[in-house]
């Protein structure tokens, strides 16, 4: 058996036969009717419609055979579309072909065949129209010729249902693309379309689907009211305007026009514009509502970013021309302003030299905690972040409205000074990096800062920058004017005759005895200085410059503020301004007798030098930098061992022990910050290595070249030292000599009054009464001289100990109960105290409090009383002493706490005392790590209070 070969277009063919549909519509009438006429006219058992697939022949059509189909493999239509003529075999067993072929040998029997191809419209053979007959047989001509009729035929309704399911293939893809076209003019319009009832939930009978855009939602969502109606989505506040614009529209019949704003799906509002109208032509609904829906969001956006922009420049405008007297006052007047603007706890103007932050200028809500003048690490500022060159930091300005959530949250700045939001700019003076315009808040923004926000900041720091280089500039200026010998000005010729110098230099004082803001309103003054002589000729000149606007020259005299005339030469060239003034710009110098000023300036400078030279304190003058000594007198080289050209050659750090290094960069720092240091007391180191002690103060000064100075008066305390040491010897030794004979005469006093000599006259008791008296009065001062011998020196033993506060003040109340009974004063506290804990030596700290208490009862007045009371801080806590008496005398309170330091120091005094208690109260206050204080309390009176630590837990 030959399997039929497969056609060289055979993947052309199956998809012309897939094409057709015959293959999946099954058996159809119109081709039964042609099979069973071909069938009775050639008398033939078998005549089939062949459709040749894959792997398969399927018959359309079959008359005589019940299967429907065969394998491909075995079929004779698989050989009879191979040519475009008819396959007759009249007698299968001799054809070569088919003589095994099962359908011969078995079932139907095949053995005569003839099949004529059937084509498509394209010409692609796809079955055919065969006989079969189980016996030999043959086809006269016409016999062919009618069957290639009848496969025409049968090739025409192929034909036809081709052009019919192409015509409606067609048309179904003319309205597909009418459709796509029509969705997608509707899908790339800017808004959305939409039909909808005018009920309370605008029910959408149609939307397009644009509105996902709009409110995230789908339009299935929204049509019928599936998921969301559509007036749920309008902002409450925005609902009964819509409303009353449609209603009012539909009663007018006229289109209505409205915006309003509609809740997207993620939570946001979004503005749209609609225009509208209502239609009440529609078969179905009495009303409808047509219209058109446009997402304005980025419009409302941009005009609201535009407003913001407009109230930023104005802000700025506003703060560029504020009225202000100084440059200090203009910048504050700026950051008050823009911290209001930016809603901001915390605006700063920072200096950073070096690693050094500096705050310039600041504005701040209450309790910041930060003030002017204070300076930190850079590197514990988010300023430095500007200056880090971090990625994430762009142009040197930062802005971070939720630090926590921020990519700086794991930076050193963010665990030093935690902040909720921060923005910061640099600011650039002459060109070089200045600080920071910084702005800061402890709580986070909602929002984001906004492009107006960062404009106006952008345009403050260039505003600042421009300022602080003005001033700059300015004082440059003004420094390099202070240096000329003479008057830079301008002078103004107004047609009126009104004159003025609009501006000059501040010798114009010296010159004419006006201040330059003086001259600036009427410079008639200075023309009553000119010499009589002069007047005319100095007047003509001038209106000579003005009408032919020639350089102006004149040499005249001007009367001093001594009454003498001194000679000026002047110069200046005019120009004619658009009012018709005119202005000339020029220079004033005072030629008289130059040589004579110089000499003055010697005997000044000789005079300044003898107070210099002869100066019982030394006075020395160093190179801020380096710290070399520049000059010196006699009394600073006098204890060194130096000669005055090997001690020029040192700087201070050269003769000062390293143990004072902490003191000499607070020093420094000092004058850095405040421009002056001091006074402190520290050690210089002689030629021979020895030391000795020096007390110094002094102030940063600038030399005309620029180079910084330090002037600084330096005194050996070498001596005083020495007679501190001397009386703090004396009083031990007297401390300790009077001490044991005391207590003797203290015992033998006692035994007296105790009656061991039997009993006394009452005059003897009296007079023994006083002497033990005053016995106590001494001991008492001894105690109290060599306790505070102990405590200055350091050799007093505390005992420290963490325990309750209250019962401490307790037992030292009920100690002196009986002192203020004898003066006829209560001691007042309160029922309970409050739970606090101190580390303290208790004994100590009583004898601290009593020494207030004692102190308060003597100073107050008789049936008066004291109060004690306790106030806790910060992880701190007050215990106050309050009494009712006079108070101390401001000019006494610097040495209320000084040893032997009485307000009444005369030997008249009334109240009785060493001077030496409140000395004792500080010291032990100190040694316990508090202090204590004194404070005129609220009403009269005063209070004193011991500030200790409280042990927190």
């Amino acid at each position: 058996m030959k399997r039929p070969p497969v056609p060289e277009n055979e993947a052309e063919r199956q998809r012309a036969l897939d094409a057709t549909c015959l293959l999946t519509c099954g058996a159809e009438e119109r081709f039964d009717r042609i099979t069973r006429l071909v069938r009775q006219i050639f008398s033939m058992p078998i005549v089939l419609v062949s459709l040749i697939d894959k792997d398969r022949q399927w018959f359309k059509s079959r008359q005589g055979l019940e299967a429907q189909e065969t394998p491909r493999d075995i079929s004779f239509c698989g050989h009879a579309i191979l040519g475009n003529v008819p396959l007759i075999v009249e007698n299968a067993l001799d054809d070569s072909r088919f003589f095994d072929n099962p359908l011969v040998i078995n079932a139907p029997n095949i053995r005569f065949y003839a099949g004529v191809p059937l084509h498509t419209s394209k010409g692609y053979r796809i079955g055919t129209l065969c006989l079969i007959d189980t016996v030999a047989r043959s086809l006269s001509l016409e016999q062919i010729d009618m069957l290639v009729d009848f496969a025409g035929t049968v090739e025409e309704l192929i034909q036809a249902d081709e052009m019919t399911r192409s015509a409606y293939t067609n048309l179904e893809s003319e309205l597909i693309a009418s459709r796509d076209e029509m969705s997608s003019l509707i899908d790339n319009m800017p808004g959305v379309t939409y039909r909808c009832l005018p009920d309370n939930n605008w029910t959408m009978l149609y939307i397009s689907g644009q509105v996902d855009r709009v409110s995230g939602y789908s339009a299935d969502d929204l049509i019928g009211n599936k998921r969301v109606c559509y007036a749920d989505l309008i902002h409450p506040d925005d609902a009964q305007g819509l409303d009353e614009a449609v209603a009012s529209a539909m009663a007018m019949n006229e289109q209505w026009h409205v915006e309003y704003r509609v809740r997207h799906r993620d939570g946001h509002w979004r503005w749209v514009e609609e225009r509208g109208k209502c239609i009440r032509n529609d078969p179905q609904y009495p009303e409808i509502l047509e219209g058109f829906i446009v997402d304005i969001t980025r419009e409302r956006n941009a005009l609201s970013q535009m407003n913001k922009h407009h109230d930023a420049l104005m802000l700025l405008n506003d703060i560029a021309f504020a009225s202000g007297d100084t440059l200090d006052s203009k910048i504050q007047n700026a950051l008050i302003t823009a911290r209001k603007y930016l809603k901001a706890d915390l605006a700063i103007i920072s200096q950073i030299e070096g690693d050094v932050y500096t705050v310039r200028w600041m504005d701040a809500v209450p309790n910041v905690g930060v003030v002017f003048g204070q300076q930190f690490s850079l590197d514990q500022t988010w300023c430095q972040l500007l200056f880090s060159g971090h990625l994430l930091v762009e142009r040197h300005e930062l802005f971070i409205a939720n630090a926590e959530l921020s990519e700086f949250y794991s930076h050193p700045c963010y665990r030093d000074n935690p902040l909720g939001s921060y923005a910061g700019i640099t600011i650039e003076v002459d060109g070089q990096a200045f600080g920071t315009l910084n702005f800061s808040s402890s709580r986070p923004r909602a929002d984001e800062f906004d492009e107006s926000e960062q404009l106006f900041m952008r345009l403050l720091a260039g505003w600042l920058s421009d300022a602080l280089t003005n001033s700059l500039s300015s004082e440059r200026l003004t420094k390099l004017m202070a240096q000329l010998p003479g008057v830079i000005y301008q002078f103004r010729l107004y047609s009126d005759g009104h004159m003025s110098f609009p501006f000059s230099s501040p010798q114009i004082q010296s010159l004419y005895g006006l201040t330059p803001e003086a001259a600036a309103y009427d410079a008639s003054p200075a023309f009553t200085r000119i010499h009589p002589d002069d007047l005319d000729k100095v007047s003509n000149t001038i209106e000579y410059s003005a009408d032919s606007l020639e350089y102006w020259q004149a040499t005249f005299r001007v009367r001093s503020e001594g009454n003498d005339y001194r000679w000026i030469s002047g110069q200046a060239r005019p120009e004619r301004l658009m009012d018709g003034s005119v202005l000339w710009h020029g220079y004033l110098q005072d030629i008289h007798e130059q040589e004579l000023a110089r000499l003055k300036l010697a005997r000044n400078e000789a005079r300044l030098r003898g107070l210099f030279e002869f100066s019982p304190i030394g006075i020395a003058l160093n190179d801020f930098e380096s710290g070399q000594f520049i000059d010196l007198n006699d009394a600073v080289l006098a204890p060194t061992g130096y000669t005055r050209e090997e001690f020029v050659a040192l700087s201070y750090k050269d003769i000062t022990p390293i143990d004072f290094q902490l003191e000499e960069e607070k020093a420094l720092a000092d004058l850095t910050r405040i421009g002056r240091y001091g006074p402190f007391e520290k050690e210089y180191i002689r030629k021979d290595g020895s030391r000795y002690p020096v007390r110094l103060q002094g102030m940063l000064s600038e030399e005309q070249d620029g180079r910084r100075v330090i002037w600084s008066l330096i005194e050996d305390i070498t001596e005083r030292r020495k007679l501190d040491k001397m009386k703090d010897q004396f009083i031990a030794t007297v401390s300790h000599e009077l001490r044991t004979p005391l207590t003797s005469i203290k015992g033998s006093l006692g035994l007296l009054s105790g009656g061991a000599a039997g009993t006394l006259p009452d005059k003897a008791n009296i007079l023994l009464s006083n002497a033990e008296r005053n016995v106590q009065r001494l001991a008492t001062l001894i105690n109290d001289l060599l306790d505070m011998e102990k405590l200055v020196a350091g050799k007093m033993t505390l005992n420290m100990c963490v325990q309750a506060l209250g019962p401490l003040i307790d037992d030292a109340v009920e100690s002196m109960i009986s002192y203020g009974d004898q003066h006829r004063v209560t001691i007042k506290t309160t029922p309970t105290w409050p739970d606090i804990w101190v580390n303290v030596d208790g004994p100590r700290f009583i004898q601290a409090l009593t020494n207030l208490l004692s102190n308060a009862i003597k100073y107050s007045p008789e049936n008066e009383s004291v109060e004690v009371s306790v106030e806790q801080k910060e992880c701190a806590v007050e215990v106050i002493v309050r009494d009712h008496g006079p108070g101390v005398d401001p000019v006494f309170r610097s040495q209320l706490f000084q040893r032997f330091s009485q307000a009444d120091s005369s030997d008249t005094r009334k109240l009785p005392g060493t001077g030496l208690g409140l000395a004792i109260t500080r010291e032990i206050s100190q040694q316990l790590g508090g202090e204590v204080n004194y404070r005129e309390a609220a009403g009269g009176g005063g209070e004193f209070y011991i500030l200790l630590p409280e042990v927190c837990s």
